[in-house]
């Protein structure tokens, strides 16, 4: 006889048996279908491969202007400005130094440069005079958008290098209200220019507008920067002619790479100091002494800050810099007049030759700006705000654009011991740092006598303390 409870238990197990083998199945299904969408052929009979990442691909992550992608060559070190408009690669080798510089710029900031022809005679200008000087022939090139551009450049004698063989290449094209820059530096004893323009070819032909994928490239930190800049009181025509003058003018310039902020501090030039080797003394005599080595030595145990490069000029240099620059515009606080230094301005605004700016910078007979100190500390002080107001003028796209070339011209007035390399870390920045954000301040210092000598004294825990918070921004 038959059990019909225990068939129908039976039966039941069964289906809850079918009913999990299809859904498991079921599963199986959808993970395989999901897996091969990554895995899908591109024609009939090839075998499915994943997509690869190219971790030299690079792309721009800006909201303000249409991105930019490229492939970055193998090995080249990527730093990038804030909103990417200014993007540095970098190649070092014992044998060649190459950098390319991205630089994207509003169309009406530059309303001077509005087409290909004023682009490339800014470019080209005032080359006359550069040291083995000789034009690249130009080279058209596709951008892999599909924008046609080309390629200009020349060779040269790169004076920073100690006239080491150069070559600057330069491409850029137009889109949606921007003016996309592209610029190739390179030194070195073993460079060519045919080579260097196909591997630049080579570079923007992997460039690209609004590009879908993800960057992998990543981009790299810098650290802060202390520059060390000194006025000279030599000339030709005072005693020591121009080897042996005391610094006058002594300005720490510390800067911040990756946030664009920055702070300047004066340094009195009588300030009392320990000169290494050479006992206490003057601060402005540690040139004399032993010159720009000297100098960096005795400010870094003053500051407790590593100088990483200095710029020097003196009265010689200074004026004829300023005229180069085509002047400088500062505003004055008071009314000046000094027989001494020779300056004689008006409050407001003044734009100033090199003979006015360098009287300007000796004045230290006057009151100052309100609720600041007068004297030698507003001298001081002039002189930082003239550095700005330069900086201010002169960190242009059209500068940027003539960068190293516009560097030859001002080693004419300066000495420093900057390397193009050096120079080149600033380029993704150039023009973007907002100098009203600058701070100008000095070290907590007075006037004292020390024996017969009148010096300024200084706060050693205040000054510590100023320092360690510059060294943390």
């Amino acid at each position: 006889m038959i059990n019909w409870n225990k068939l129908k238990h039976t039966f039941i197990i069964l289906i809850i048996l079918i009913i999990i083998f299809l859904v498991f199945t079921g599963i199986t299904s959808c993970k395989k279908s999901k897996t091969s969408v990554t895995r899908k052929p591109e024609s009939a009979g090839e075998t499915a491969t994943t997509k690869v990442i190219n971790r030299d691909f690079y792309k721009s992550s800006s909201t303000e202007f249409t991105n930019y992608s490229f492939v970055s060559p193998k090995g080249w070190t990527l730093v990038e400005e804030k909103n990417s408009k200014g993007v540095l690669l970098k190649n070092s080798s014992p044998l060649i130094s190459e950098s390319i510089v991205i630089s994207v710029e509003n169309l009406n900031d530059i309303k001077d440069l509005q087409n290909e022809r004023k682009i490339k005679e800014k470019y080209f200008s005032g080359l006359e005079e550069i040291d083995g000087k000789k034009d690249i022939p130009p080279k058209g090139v596709t951008i892999s958008s599909g924008i046609k551009s080309n390629i200009y450049g020349y060779e040269y004698s790169l004076l920073l290098n100690e006239k080491e063989e150069a070559i600057d290449l330069i491409s850029f094209f137009k889109n949606d209200g921007y003016l996309y820059v592209i610029k190739y530096m390179a030194t070195g004893p073993n460079i060519d220019s045919e080579t260097a323009t196909l591997d630049f070819k080579k570079f923007l032909e992997t460039f690209s507008l609004n590009s879908q994928d993800q960057s992998a490239k990543e981009s790299e930190k810098q650290d802060s920067v202390n520059i060390l800049i000194l006025g000279d009181d030599s000339a030709l025509d005072r005693p020591g002619g121009r080897v042996s003058g005391r610094t006058d003018i002594i300005i720490i310039f510390h800067f911040n790479l990756n946030t664009g902020e920055g702070t300047i501090v004066t340094i009195p030039r009588d300030t009392w100091v320990n000169i290494p080797g050479h006992g206490e003394g003057k601060i402005n005599s540690a040139h004399a002494i032993g010159g720009n080595e000297l100098t960096v030595k005795t400010v870094e145990e003053l500051s407790g800050l590593e100088i990483d490069n200095y710029i020097i000029t003196d009265f010689d240099g200074f004026k004829p810099l300023i005229d180069f620059l085509g002047g400088v515009t500062v505003e004055i606080e008071e009314n000046l007049s000094d027989s001494f230094s020779g300056c004689y301005l008006n409050a407001g605004v003044h734009r100033l030759n090199g003979e006015q700016a360098l009287a300007l910078c000796r004045n230290r007979h006057r009151n100052g700006e309100p609720g600041l100190r007068g004297g030698a500390y507003v001298r001081e002080r002039e002189a930082a705000k003239v550095i700005l107001a330069l900086y201010d003028q002169q960190a242009t796209f059209e500068k940027f654009i003539k960068v190293p070339a516009f560097i030859n011209y001002l080693l004419n007035y300066v000495w420093t011991d900057f390397t193009f390399e050096d120079v080149i870390k600033f380029l993704p920045s150039f023009g973007k740092i907002n100098t009203q954000e600058i701070e100008i301040t000095t070290i907590p210092s007075w006037p004292e006598m020390v024996g017969d000598a009148s010096v300024v004294v200084y706060d050693k825990e205040a000054t510590k303390e100023l320092f360690e918070e510059i060294a943390s921004q």
